[in-house]
């Protein structure tokens, strides 16, 4: 296995489990500027960290996708290239969001709970940060059709299946500030996902097992 599948797949399946942990660490996921004042006051260490493994999660996310678009293109080209392309751009528009929320925790300390509420409920309300929330869709479209692809590269059809629950799952978490829901998607993505790396890790691409075959005639 070269060090490439290793980092990728690493960072692959790192992603979901480093979600889960920020999730149970998180008070609250809800958008409402309210809620995010109030867990930022009362529960400011459990908040700083569960955004900050998130966004560890995002970026180590991006790299896996990256890898697993470029090890299924050989195999399903169309798909693995739109998937790789959708999730890469949704998760970036995730780590975006990210980033500005990054900013809330200095926003709460320095004002008291009425104006920290009314700054943050007019960052969500503009324009830029509001459009960030369908963008992220994307990703999770993305995601899925990796989870096709990586079917027609020889992966279960559970795993496919899989893959594709957990990222509809996850977001549909997100949106609702479910806490249970995205738990169980980020998890059951988290076993698609390793399937998908199992499959790639034993099959030979296309060019080696047609240069293998090749060998095997010329041997005959």
């Amino acid at each position: 296995m070269s060090k490439r599948t290793i980092a990728g797949s690493f960072a692959l399946l790192a992603a979901p489990i480093i979600v889960i942990a920020g999730t149970f660490a998180q008070p609250t996921l809800s958008d409402e500027a309210a809620s995010q004042v109030a867990a930022l006051t009362g529960q400011r260490g459990a908040m700083i960290t569960a955004m900050a493994l998130n966004s560890i999660a995002v970026a180590l996310l991006i790299a896996g996708v990256i890898w697993l678009a470029l090890a299924l293109t050989p195999r399903s080209p169309r798909l693995a290239l739109a998937g790789g392309v959708l999730g890469v751009f949704g998760l970036l528009a995730v780590l975006f969001d990210n980033g500005v929320a990054a900013a809330f925790p200095s926003i709460v300390g320095g004002l008291d709970r009425i104006q920290a509420t009314a700054v943050l409920d007019r960052i969500h309300s503009a324009a830029a940060i509001a459009a960030l929330g369908p963008l992220s869709i994307t990703g999770d479209i993305g995601l899925a059709l990796l989870g096709i692809a990586a079917v027609k590269a020889g992966a279960p059809r559970w795993a496919g299946a899989a893959i594709v629950a957990g990222a509809l799952g996850q977001g549909a978490g997100f949106a609702t500030g479910t806490k249970a829901l995205v738990i169980t998607a980020f998890a059951v993505l988290f076993l698609g996902l390793l399937q998908a790396v199992r499959t790639l890790a034993a099959s030979p691409g296309p060019r080696l097992a047609a240069a293998a075959g090749a060998k095997t005639a010329a041997i005959s």
